[in-house]
């Protein structure tokens, strides 16, 4: 499960700037990567807003009882490109641990 709830707005306009850059196809990917990633009935990815433009931090955690979850592990969807405050070569999300 992909629990998006902590940035509805951010990933709104995270979006909206992918539509405008011809990117949305690839945003929408790595969330559904995350979000298979995340598919075992026992575990979810909870995003959380990021300072750097239109990315996000992830942790990825584990029920350990029922309601009860853990920290397993934590990462970042970061876009590169135009905009991004370093205008990096490269364009797009990447996926990092």
């Amino acid at each position: 499960m992909l629990d998006t709830s902590r940035v509805t707005a951010e990933l709104e306009a995270a979006r909206a700037f992918a539509d405008t850059v011809g990117l949305r196809t690839q945003l929408e990917g790595r969330l559904t990567y995350l979000n298979r990633y995340a598919a075992p009935k026992s575990t979810r990815c909870v995003l959380s807003p990021d300072s750097a433009p239109y990315s996000f931090s992830f942790e990825m955690q584990r029920e350990t009882r029922r309601d009860e979850w853990s920290a397993w592990f934590s990462g970042m969807l970061t876009y590169h490109g135009p905009r991004d405050g370093v205008d990096a070569p490269t364009m797009g999300w990447t996926i990092r641990t």
